[in-house]
């Protein structure tokens, strides 16, 4: 997906590619995406093991700001400290 050229599907000028930064207590993540609800975990917030897991990837149009994000390629989900 980070090769194909994308186009705003609201005013088609081009889009970008990029990432949204997650800030978290002691470090800065790529947001990855999960299948299904979430569910609590005691010692995560969020039980991620187990899960279908994908990196995102985020586009931003050149012109008007909109962005737009896809889950691409299969990840690992986050360790215990996120990584």
């Amino acid at each position: 997906m980070a090769s194909e050229k994308k186009q705003c599907p609201d005013c088609r000028a081009d889009m970008i590619e990029g990432f949204i930064l997650d800030m978290t207590y002691g470090g800065q993540l790529v947001p990855r995406w999960l299948a299904g609800r979430p569910e609590k975990s005691m010692w995560t917030g969020v039980k991620a093991k187990g899960k279908e897991c994908r990196s995102v990837a985020t586009y931003r149009c050149v012109k008007c700001g909109l962005l737009r994000s896809y889950a691409t390629t299969e990840a690992d989900p986050p360790g215990l400290w996120g990584n």
